[in-house]
């Protein structure tokens, strides 16, 4: 069974991937576990185990594939299982397999972000970004990356779509306000989230590891960055504008911007990276509403994180 095929009330009895699980506490004092359920698809599915044992607690782990039966519910138009049986199976399951992906090949985006760089007017520039897309680390990842853990582009070959939605985007405000200088939008487009490649990691889900905690993106995004200017001899004022733009993309210091946006360039790459973030999965959000029939009803988009209305006509 898979998870496209659950709808409230069905019967459940499937074999899923443990995404992710914590123990919560109820009202009442009693612990229950709460899973993130993946299946063969990569769609995921919320999992919730009731009057849960010591012993299944400390056995059911992240990375896991479980045999499930239980009833499908629905709460807030999301359907989730109750689970009223959970045993471990013995399937084989590569985890990193059966994360969500891109529905664009990696071939495609990394090919656009490309003819971007080379869409740039300024030698010096066009170098360092070359030199970026040369660094081995970025090489190897980009194509696969998540640009987040959840929220928005969390699946694999979500950073480059990011980018290139991005991209696409920071071209036409350029067309509109022609002061901006186009080759530094379009640099701090490429870079502003680079640093994911080491702040996140492809395990049984998407996490954050160590250094990622520790240093955040926009830290490990320079470092990237400065391997670039030192292979290319950049110096001076285009490299602390540069540095500039990945550390201040956040936008206010409240959101864990470095500092605080003080280029036109850089005040544009914000906004632009707010658009790809938050309108893309409000869009994802509806339109997975819309295939379960919800109609004419507001909802709380899980993946927005805000309160969305689900139109009534297409």
């Amino acid at each position: 069974m898979n998870i496209a095929e659950i709808t409230p009330g069905s019967y459940v009895h499937a074999v899923f991937l443990v995404a992710s699980v914590e123990v919560r506490e109820a009202r009442t004092g009693n612990r229950f576990l709460r899973m993130t359920r993946r299946d063969r698809a990569g769609a995921t599915i919320d999992a919730v185990l009731f009057q849960v044992s010591e012993a299944q607690i400390a056995a059911v782990r992240a990375g896991q594939p479980y045999e499930v039966e239980g009833r499908a519910d629905e709460f807030r138009n999301r359907v989730n299982i109750k689970i009223d049986r959970l045993e471990p199976s013995g399937e084989t399951w590569d985890a990193s397999e059966y994360l969500p992906r891109s529905t664009r090949s990696a071939e495609a985006l990394t090919g656009s972000i490309r003819d971007a760089i080379e869409s740039i007017e300024s030698p010096e520039l066009k170098d360092v970004l070359r030199a970026v897309i040369a660094d081995p680390l970025v090489a190897e990842r980009l194509p696969q990356w998540p640009a987040a853990k959840t929220r928005h582009h969390a699946w694999i070959g979500g950073l480059a779509e990011h980018t290139v939605e991005m991209l696409q985007i920071a071209d036409r405000v350029a067309r509109v306000y022609p002061q901006l200088d186009r080759d530094l939008l379009l640099a701090g487009v490429v870079l502003h989230d680079l640093g994911k490649l080491e702040e996140l990691d492809l395990q049984a889900s998407i996490v954050y590891t160590d250094a990622g905690n520790l240093e955040g993106h926009m830290v490990q995004g320079v470092r990237i960055l400065d391997r670039a200017l030192a292979a290319t001899g950049c110096d001076g004022e285009i490299a602390t504008l540069l540095r500039h733009l990945v550390l201040s993309h956040q936008g206010l210091l409240e959101f864990a911007a470095v500092t605080e946006p003080m280029l036109p360039e850089a005040i544009a790459l914000h906004y632009i990276d707010q658009l790809s973030s938050q309108v893309r999965p409000a869009i994802e959000d509806v339109a997975a509403a819309r295939e379960r029939g919800v109609r004419g009803a507001m909802m709380r988009g899980p993946t927005a994180m805000r309160e969305l209305y689900v139109r009534a006509e297409d």
